[in-house]
């Protein structure tokens, strides 16, 4: 699967490179003129304690799947998820819907929002998250169809260029899906 994780390295290696990050870091905000304020004497090790906790960490999640009693579908909403974009490393946040047509099995819901969550703890694309996250619940589950829908608001939309707001919606579908887009919308 396309985008998991490298191996960790030794707390010994890890805790090296924290450290130079922190000085690259305080070293590029003096350059940018923000030294002298106290405020920010800390910030080198904060942002790169923030940026730690988007660093992948083992493989994919596999979700916990038990028999099914029915065909109907199986919709999850509201799955809400934090990212960073890949290109500006500002965030965009925002909810995840899955929809799906089991054949024989269903997923635990607390597995597929570990899927989305998994994805979403990396700097990332909105598109390529949705593509991920659909092929691992598909892998899992070889449902009948998949839709994996997320709706999101990207601060690299607002905070530069344009400076516009809204939502993206991205929608990603895996085998016969086309009667779940409704469910995964409404």
């Amino acid at each position: 699967m396309k985008g998991g994780s490298t191996p960790w390295p030794s707390t010994s290696v890890w805790e090296a490179r924290l450290d130079r990050a922190k000085q690259l870091l305080a070293d590029w905000l003096a350059e940018l003129g923000f030294s002298g304020d106290p405020e920010m004497d800390q910030t080198p090790h904060r942002f790169t304690e923030l940026m730690r906790g988007f660093v992948p960490q083992g493989d994919p999640p596999v979700p916990s799947t038990f028999p099914a009693d029915g065909s109907g579908p199986v919709v999850l909403r509201d799955v809400p998820f934090h990212s960073l974009c890949v290109h500006h490393l500002l965030p965009f946040f925002g909810s995840a819907t899955i929809a799906y047509r089991p054949w024989d099995r269903v997923a635990g819901f607390s597995s597929i929002a570990g899927v989305v969550g998994y994805w979403a703890q990396r700097p990332q694309l909105q598109e390529r998250m949705a593509e991920q996250v659909a092929d691992n619940l598909f892998q899992a589950l070889e449902p009948q169809g998949l839709v994996v829908r997320l709706v999101a608001r990207q601060l690299c939309m607002e905070m530069r260029g344009v400076r516009a707001s809204g939502e993206a919606e991205v929608l990603a579908f895996r085998a016969d899906a086309a009667d779940l887009v409704p469910l995964a919308r409404s």
